[in-house]
């Protein structure tokens, strides 16, 4: 006999202060791009999940001005070759690379027991060492006051 294996319960996802002020500029920002359009879905934010961080703080790089890339340095499957095709890119680049006010951001984003690879330390060292910024994101909120502090 199959017994069903039972789903972990997750608590529910309670939005971070910090979240809500995004979701709060990101609003204002599209009502200003579309001011003759009165009802704009709302802008909407969470930074529970990797690629909703990652979202996160990509959007207020941009929304304060400075350029920010989500870097994608996975391989990829081939059908064809039957085999993984490792990427170009160096290993263990940051998830967001951004520049503002001349200062160079590199990010690394990282959710619950997700730890950093040898590769992301190595990458680490060498940006601290050339000068830039390194971050490594937990989660929004902690990532808002170390960004709004180098401000």
């Amino acid at each position: 006999m199959d017994r069903a294996i039972p789903k972990i319960k997750r608590p529910a996802y309670r939005k971070p202060e910090a979240v809500k002020e995004l979701e709060r500029l990101a609003n204002e920002a599209a009502m200003f791009k579309h001011p003759i359009c009165p009802h704009l879905a709302p802008r909407k934010f969470r930074d529970d999940i990797a690629n909703g961080l990652t979202q996160c703080i990509v959007q207020y790089i941009v929304l304060c001005g400075g350029f920010a890339t989500r870097i994608n340095n996975q391989g990829t499957w081939s059908k064809k070759l039957n085999r993984f095709i490792p990427g170009t890119s160096r290993r263990g680049l940051a998830d967001v690379m951004a520049t503002y006010n001349g200062m160079s951001l590199h990010i690394e984003v990282k959710i619950g027991k997700d730890r950093q690879s040898e590769a992301q330390k190595e990458v680490e060292a060498d940006v601290i060492k050339s000068g830039g910024n390194y971050f490594l994101a937990r989660n929004f909120t902690e990532y808002k006051k170390w960004f709004d502090n180098i401000r």
